[in-house]
């Protein structure tokens, strides 16, 4: 990874450019997921795919949110984010929304950010961890970051679609 890169924890006035890094990282995948399921079905099954996203990026920011978010800046520019939630009860930490801007992708900066986040949970008593992602060719960068953090065991789930 670049040394240019700081991770530090997010602050509120750090939300519009998550949102910003977050729109362009995940522009191609929305597209390929619609391609995927076609003319017919993409406009109902993910009309309101990017406003819901947005929407949940605000709600892990939120104040009285659990959620840990964290930040990747680079001369003081936001490039990346991660948000993980720990539960205490099994000790199983998630990986969840994330993004790296595009401009900077392929700098191992989504893979630190994944072992910052690993460590966060080791410190705070996880022995186990997960991160959700898709199988489609638009999410390969992700999986192959993850798999870069250690992350090895998959199960796998697909999503059907059908007209009605």
């Amino acid at each position: 990874m670049s040394d240019d890169f700081q991770i530090r924890a997010f602050r509120p006035g750090d939300l519009t450019q998550m949102q910003a890094v977050r729109e362009v990282a995940f522009r191609p995948v929305f597209k390929s997921l619609r391609q995927i399921v076609g003319e017919a079905l993409a406009p109902v099954v993910f009309a309101e795919a990017e406003r819901a996203q947005a929407d949940l990026l605000d709600q892990i920011c939120a104040e009285d949110s659990a959620d840990i978010v964290f930040v990747a800046e680079q001369a003081g520019d936001i490039v990346g984010f991660c948000s993980l939630k720990l539960d205490p009860e099994t000790k199983v930490g998630e990986i969840g929304l994330n993004a790296v801007d595009p401009v900077v992708q392929r700098e191992g900066l989504g893979t630190a950010m994944y072992v910052y986040a690993l460590d966060i949970m080791r410190a705070q008593g996880m022995i186990a961890a997960s991160v959700g992602t898709g199988g489609d060719p638009s999410h390969a960068p992700a999986r192959r970051a993850y798999k870069k953090a250690g992350f090895a065991r998959a199960v796998q789930s697909v999503y059907l679609y059908r007209t009605l």
